[in-house]
């Protein structure tokens, strides 16, 4: 499959979100305070759901390492 093509056709959704986030921005602007209030908290709630969907999608590499070895306890009650 061609790569470039997938690239440049990202930019059609970017600039979607982009121009959709800018209308809610003036239509807060006309509705007054609660409007505000309601759309941070809309926004933040976007933005958690879509860092929590790439997260899974793209595991970490902390996320799949295998636990630390315990150390054993150093016995120098003895000496």
């Amino acid at each position: 499959m061609n790569e470039g093509n997938r690239v440049e056709l990202l930019a059609i959704p970017v600039v979607a979100v982009i121009f959709g986030i800018g209308a809610l921005v003036f239509f807060a602007a006309t509705k007054g305070p609660w409007a505000w209030i309601v759309l941070g908290l809309g926004l933040l709630l976007v933005l958690g759901l879509t860092i929590r969907s790439f997260s899974k999608r793209h595991p970490h590499m902390w996320d799949e390492a295998p636990p630390d070895e315990v150390v054993p306890p150093r016995d120098d009650a003895g000496a």
